[in-house]
């Protein structure tokens, strides 16, 4: 979690240097959210999409993701997804509670009576009125004249003429001062602006009415008529509106380890809208280098949201709750904030360790994770720079399944039992602390799931030598494990403590159960274009237990093959890359003889992009009612 906040700090430092505006307040999203391609495209209106399938697919799915994406905050501490108390029904109840209507009948009555100061009964012009009219005129002309002999003293040379020049000059004064007593007491001057000012009033107030009722008809309209219309209101434009689609608006990022360790500090001092409790996860990341990656700030424009007409002195709230008092984030105020800019990742990669191996992340009884995003069970190597990287898990569906939270949990399980084994063996300690210490860090309640990265690879790295594929960015092989790992107190895959003697005996250990490690058997995944044959590079391959809770998260190499090793039973199989339709299958592992696996994909313009939510720009809003 330390350099994940990194991240985010690294991205609010960005933001808030090129575009924030007063009123800006950056928040973390501590849960990371994940949108996948289709599921942000499908909320832009529908003028914007081209195909009329997904017009349709848009109207029956966009609603979810769009009460997510208008979630109101209600901590000043973070933001996160609260569709119980969403911007659609906030401002709909505004709305509906602000007195519009007593305004309405009001300015009716206003309008229906006609000045009779300024028109008489054929809409003429009153007597009162045109003296007004010409005495103004009047007297402007005179001011004009006293502006026009001013300019006249620069040419002018000689002491005489400065002399002619300012008895003309007090001469024009009293004729302007005469002239603006004539349009006060002949023209009526203080009667008809009087007049004219309560008239203007009436136009605010009808500017202002307009403003309302045209943000009230939106939703009536909606709710009023057909499910297509209805869809209107969760429609949301983008800025940039097409950061789906290619590059524009996204800026790559690398940043190094000791720029993520002064981030990390850097918020933790400031302690600004990120919680205390993110902030105290401070595990060791030593096996992390750097990080890279592809950032945007993605604006949310609604058609249907005018907060202007809130901020007009017509309106008027009495209702208890409070909308705003232009400081506070809780749930104690109507509308404290609101969600206007997405701080979206993409492509993200932790470079590691040069001593890291494949073994460090393949294993499929551990989850390894950078702060809460979950990270691809295999190692890769950069072609050009032979670095050594992690990818994260970007298929929603894998995100969410059934089998990642019982995995999660194990891990939180597994965490909780090194602890009963360190105390235990507490005599032991002193042979090797800083290990013993590290799982200690690990095991604290705050990171329950969320499993410390540097220790799990360091614990097993010294199982077996890393063979880097020959080109780029290939994924590294997963080593096959010998069938019968050596058992230690930790587990067969915990850190092996060398036996020292000691003059007294040692507290006898209370056994844990260590289950036989299941048969595995070697599976190739083979992946190639069903028209051409050409080995596909990249696919992303989903492997789910359908009898077990097995789940592995995989790529192609540049052969289109990955080698992995998996449990007897029966699975699903999802194979996903750009430009090609996905491919969802069923294998069945029988016996720990080898097994190849071939599969063939067919051409299609499908896009598999997935973003990372790892912050939301909200606007404070002022204190409303602004007269209260």
């Amino acid at each position: 979690m330390k350099y994940f906040v990194a991240v985010y700090q690294k991205l609010k430092n960005i933001y808030m240097s090129q575009s924030s505006m007063e009123n800006d307040l950056p928040m973390i999203c501590p849960s990371l959210r994940i949108y996948d391609n289709e599921e942000l495209e499908l909320l832009k209106p529908q003028s914007l999409l081209n195909d009329e399938q997904k017009k349709a697919l848009s109207i029956i799915k966009k609603q979810n993701v769009a009460y997510e994406l208008n979630s109101v905050p209600i901590s000043p501490n973070f933001w996160d997804l609260n569709p119980n108390n969403s911007l659609f029904d906030i401002y709909r109840d505004i709305l509906d509670k602000n007195n519009l209507k007593n305004l309405e009948e009001n300015l009716d009555k206003v309008l229906e009576n006609k000045s009779t100061l300024l028109f008489d009964a054929k809409n003429s012009d009153t007597k009162e009125f045109k003296a007004y009219k010409k005495y103004r005129v009047l007297y402007e002309d005179a001011v004009n004249k006293v502006t026009d002999h001013l300019l006249l003293f620069d040419g002018l040379e000689t002491d005489e003429e400065k002399r002619n020049w300012n008895d003309r000059l007090v001469n024009l004064n009293n004729l302007k001062e005469l002239a603006f007593s004539e349009w006060k007491v002949k023209g009526n001057k203080d009667h008809i602006e009087k007049e004219l000012a309560r008239i203007n009033r009436s136009s605010d107030a009808d500017l202002y009415l307009a403003m309302a009722q045209n943000a009230k008809h939106t939703f009536e309209a909606a709710e009023k008529t057909d499910v297509i219309s209805n869809s209107s209101i969760h429609d949301i434009n983008f800025i940039p509106y097409d950061f789906m689609e290619n590059e524009s608006g996204w800026n790559s990022m690398r940043i190094e380890k000791s720029e993520l360790e002064g981030l990390h500090s850097e918020a933790k001092n400031s302690n600004e809208n990120i919680p205390s409790e993110i902030l105290s996860i401070d595990y060791d990341e030593s096996m992390i280098q750097a990080v890279e990656m592809d950032y945007s700030f993605v604006h949310l424009k609604r058609n249907w949201f005018n907060k202007n007409f809130m901020l007009s002195n017509y309106f008027e709230w009495k209702e208890p709750k409070k909308i705003s008092d232009g400081q506070t984030i809780s749930n104690d105020f109507k509308l404290p904030a609101f969600p206007k800019t997405m701080i979206l990742i993409k492509n993200l990669k932790v470079i590691l360790d040069p001593s890291i191996i494949s073994t460090s992340v393949s294993n499929a009884e551990q989850l390894v994770y950078f702060g809460p995003m979950v990270m691809k069970q295999q190692v890769f190597i950069n072609k050009t720079n032979n670095q050594k990287f992690l990818k994260a898990i970007t298929n929603v569906k894998t995100i969410k399944s059934d089998q990642l939270n019982y995995l999660a949990k194990k891990t939180a399980i597994v965490e909780a039992q090194k602890v009963n084994v360190i105390n235990n063996f507490s005599a032991r300690t002193a042979l090797d602390p800083e290990p013993v210490e590290n799982i200690k860090m690990m095991a604290n309640p705050a990171f329950a799931g969320k499993t410390n990265m540097g220790n799990i690879l360091n614990n097993i790295k010294n199982l077996s030598p890393l063979n880097p594929a020959p080109h780029g960015a290939s994924p590294v092989q997963p080593t096959p494990q010998p069938t019968n790992p050596i058992k230690t107190p930790w587990g067969s895959w915990g850190p092996k403590f060398p036996t020292i003697p000691t003059p007294t005996p040692a507290p006898t250990p209370i056994p844990i159960p260590v289950p036989p490690p299941p048969i595995d058997a070697l599976v190739q995944f083979r992946i190639s274009d069903k028209v051409n044959n050409e080995p596909i590079y990249k696919c992303a391959i989903s492997i789910k237990g359908t009898n077990n809770n097995r789940i592995f998260e995989i790529e192609s190499n540049e052969a289109g093959m990955i080698n992995q090793l998996i449990s007897l039973g029966e699975y699903s199989i999802e194979l996903r890359i750009d430009d090609y339709a996905v491919l969802n299958q069923n294998f069945s592992v029988t016996s720990s003889m080898p097994l190849s696996l071939e599969y063939k994909l067919q051409r299609e313009e499908v896009k598999f992009k997935s973003f990372f939510l790892i912050g939301m720009i909200c606007e404070r809003m002022p204190q409303i009612p602004v007269n209260q």
